[in-house]
């Protein structure tokens, strides 16, 4: 009977507690649900971000709900959740064990980034321990374990841990861009740190992801873009962020992945005034076939060849120095190795000798191409005027005779350039690159045909040689509708011969290369318009300033009307 009635006194002060504990829930829910609101919103201010929250709850079950969260980072990088739960797991009767720790469930959170990447998960559930003071540490319960996210109550600054122990990543994480599959994540191992101060954020990195498939970067209108073959990626860095210095310090990092292993170090000064960046980057071992095939890219069907067949391998170091708003004063230092295959491909080894060109870029109709001495409309490049080449490479490619296929020297400052123009780059790609796309790719300008460019670029300067590859691009590269070749083109505009043209006349054929669609309306009522003409007349200043013509002839050419044949005044 004593314990009857003792077991009777225990629930009479359960239910008095849990009545209490509601009615002082309703009273003083609103101030709670204000508060809430209030400091997470002001603990995102203080670490630059913007939260919004829809619905804030507090109740006795769940203890916490927020519906439509958002936190905005700024950059273009949002974080959405349809909800957020906090509810006390670890009731036990009929006695009551006060847990210590929470249940957090999230819905429907998405990651924005920038380029169209998300990242998003429908639904995951989360112990959280260390409500009290203790050490908090956040263990993922749903949909699956091997990741947790710890922090030591003491010392203040004590770091933030974040470890992974067979995660699957893809079953965890949706990521795509542009509404395609992005990745396939694979099992990953490994752990984050860092630790923030009043005026500094410190990090390390060491992660690894075994079997990661990538999606095929080059093809964004495909329906079903293909996953390249799984691989392993293992990722080291480390670094600090001195925010009262405006400095960022990544002294060492390591990237390994099926077909390259990248290290190299980073460091960004003065980036509250006037950035200053120092990177060094080292690429060894670039295995062009292992890279094409983890990145779900095709080997072109133009090289005539198998899919995983050898494609040469590279080693790449570049050095980058100087002040990001002043793409001028940018030091660059490279040097490239390149290894051959064995067997050149039959579609780069048939260019060694005459060969027909067919293009299906464009609108149609698409004339084949013989380039070959037998062709009326060749033209070999010993008959190339000198001051042609000339103009063309100060205009297209001031290295060529000098770099491997790739010159890392411009692509700095054309980027940085044309990203604060918000154009496209010109000077980023060489005359190699620029025959690479002519004759084996499309006009997609997605990352993932990088990639294939650079491979064949190596092949092509391994295979042909500078004047090889030069006379080929004379003879194939586009100056207008259906017109392609140097030869044909100085006929059309000008009804001349190459070695005929006047310097001016040169410049416009080289000026117009990189736009021989679009400068069709610059020229339509027969002769180039004012911002095409500055182009022309900034090119023959060049030629003067390394003495290609005299002081005499390049003011001639200043003055000289360019007539383009076709057009509606002839002056």
């Amino acid at each position: 009977m004593l314990t009857i009635r003792i077991r009777r006194q225990h629930w009479l002060g359960i239910v008095a507690a849990a009545l209490l504990l509601s009615l002082a829930a309703l009273w003083l829910r609103p101030m709670l649900e204000q508060r809430v609101r209030s400091r997470i919103e002001s603990t995102a201010a203080r670490h630059g971000a913007v939260a919004r929250i829809g619905v804030v709850h507090v109740g006795v079950w769940p203890l916490l709900r927020l519906e439509g969260f958002d936190l905005d980072f700024g950059h273009g990088v949002q974080l959405h959740a349809d909800m957020i739960a906090a509810t006390w797991p670890g009731l036990t009767w009929p006695g009551l064990t006060w847990p210590g720790r929470l249940r957090l469930a999230v819905r429907a959170a998405t990651l924005a980034g920038p380029a169209g990447v998300r990242v998003s998960s429908a639904a995951t559930a989360w112990d959280m321990r260390g409500i009290f003071g203790e050490d908090l540490r956040l263990t993922l319960v749903d949909p699956q374990a091997g990741l947790s996210i710890r922090k030591s109550a003491h010392p203040v600054d004590s770091p933030w841990n974040i470890e992974a122990r067979g995660l699957d990543v893809g079953r965890l994480l949706d990521v795509q861009r542009d509404a395609h599959p992005l990745l396939d994540g694979g099992i990953a191992d490994g752990r984050v740190e860092f630790q923030a101060s009043t005026d500094a954020l410190r990090f390390h990195v060491d992660m690894g992801v075994h079997g990661a498939r990538l999606a095929a970067l080059a093809d964004n209108t495909a329906d079903e873009p293909q996953l390249g073959d799984p691989t392993d990626v293992n990722l080291v860095f480390d670094g600090a962020w001195q925010r009262t210095e405006g400095t960022i310090e990544i002294p060492e990092i390591k990237v390994a992945v099926a077909g390259a292993a990248l290290s190299g170090s980073i460091t960004l000064r003065d980036l509250d005034t006037d950035p200053l960046v120092d990177l060094v980057l080292g690429m060894q071992h670039l295995d062009f076939a292992q890279l094409l095939g983890v990145s779900g890219l095709a080997v072109p069907e133009s090289l005539g060849m198998e899919p995983g067949t050898d494609l040469g391998s590279a080693t790449i170091d570049v050095h980058v120095r100087g002040r990001l708003a002043d793409p001028a004063s940018l030091s660059v230092s490279q040097k490239i190795d390149f290894r051959p295959p064995r067997q050149m491909p039959p579609g780069i080894a048939r260019l060694r000798g005459d060969f027909i060109f067919r293009s299906e870029d464009g609108s149609g109709p698409h004339r084949p191409i013989d380039v070959s001495l037998a062709s009326p409309d060749f033209i070999a490049l010993h008959d190339v005027p000198p001051l042609f080449v000339r103009a063309l490479l100060l205009a297209e490619d001031a290295g060529f005779y000098g770099h491997r296929g790739i010159d890392l020297h411009e692509l700095p400052t054309a980027l940085l350039t044309n990203w604060s123009r918000g154009g496209a780059a010109r000077g980023a790609s060489t005359i190699t690159q620029q025959l690479a796309k002519n004759l084996f790719l499309s006009r997609d300008k997605q990352l993932g045909r990088k990639l294939q460019e650079l491979a064949i670029t190596f092949l092509l300067e391994s295979a042909l040689g500078k004047d090889r590859i030069l006379e080929i691009y004379l003879n194939i590269i586009e100056w207008g509708p259906d017109l392609r070749g140097l030869r044909p083109a100085a006929r059309r505009y000008f009804g001349r011969e190459p070695r005929e043209l006047t310097p001016a006349e040169m410049a416009f054929l080289v000026e117009i290369i990189p736009g021989p669609i679009k400068y069709q309306s610059s020229f339509a009522h027969g002769t180039p318009g004012p911002g095409l003409r500055a182009l022309i007349d900034e090119l023959l200043g060049k030629l003067r300033s390394v003495k290609a013509i005299g002081e005499e002839e390049y003011r001639r050419a200043l003055d000289e009307p360019i007539v383009v044949a076709g057009g509606t005044s002839r002056g």
